[in-house]
């Protein structure tokens, strides 16, 4: 009888205690809620997540362009200088051999300026015989032949670039006159050119033979005039 009260005594729950196996699996499931919630992203997150992206693409998109526009420039620098400098060459060649073509003939012309030299002088010393009134002299039939020959000359010679420098009653310039020596005049005014010894060229624009020439210290009257007031100037001076 005692056996039977021990055994049932034993197999009856204690109403105090909670079951073991349900409150873990209740506590699990509330973990696993947590868990959920804690790493679950919200929707703000995620769009400033998408919005950092976005940003960190577009700038990289622009610095991928900024370094292709740079490249850009600086090819298109370089082809433009390539082109500026054979341009430049292509304008210096055909200068130059413009400038060869324009002179080629300058030695040739050189050669021959003697010769016009030679004619003038025959010119001058027939003039200075010849009765231009005595029309059927023969001196005088001769001079305009050889005045007609200078003329002939002298026209192929212009074609060619060829043209004599004004001299006689010019100022004197001495990149294209050359001075023998000066005398006095009181015609001519002072610096100025009396009479031409031998005559210049031009062939274009290069002087080949500069105009031997003699020029006018002036009037002897104002030179002596200068000179006195420069005698006077100086004694006020001391």
């Amino acid at each position: 009888m005692s056996e039977k009260n021990d055994s049932n005594v034993e197999q009856e729950p204690n109403e105090n205690e909670e079951p073991t196996e349900s409150i873990s699996q209740e506590e699990s499931d509330d973990t696993i809620k947590v868990e959920d919630t804690i790493s679950e992203p919200t929707v703000e997150s995620l769009l400033n997540e998408i919005e950092s992206i976005q940003t960190q693409h577009k700038q990289q998109l622009e610095e991928v362009a900024e370094s292709e526009r740079i490249q850009y420039e600086e090819e298109r620098d370089r082809l433009l200088r390539t082109v500026a400098e054979a341009e430049n060459s292509k304008r210096r060649l055909e200068g130059e051999s413009e400038k060869r073509l324009k002179f080629a003939n300058e030695n040739i012309i050189k050669g021959i300026i003697p010769v016009l030299d030679s004619l003038n002088a025959a010119i001058k010393s027939i003039n200075e015989k010849v009765d231009k009134n005595d029309t059927e002299s023969q001196l005088n039939t001769f001079s305009e032949g050889v005045e007609l020959v200078h003329k002939q000359l002298m026209d192929v010679l212009k074609a060619n670039g060829l043209v004599s420098i004004e001299a006689l009653g010019e100022e004197f310039d001495p990149n294209i006159h050359e001075s023998v020596f000066a005398t006095e005049s009181d015609v001519v005014p002072e610096g100025n050119i009396i009479e031409e010894l031998r005559t210049g060229y031009k062939l274009h624009d290069r002087i080949i033979r500069a105009s031997q020439v003699i020029i006018s210290k002036g009037s002897p009257d104002i030179q002596s005039l200068d000179e006195e007031t420069e005698v006077k100037n100086d004694e006020s001076e001391e």
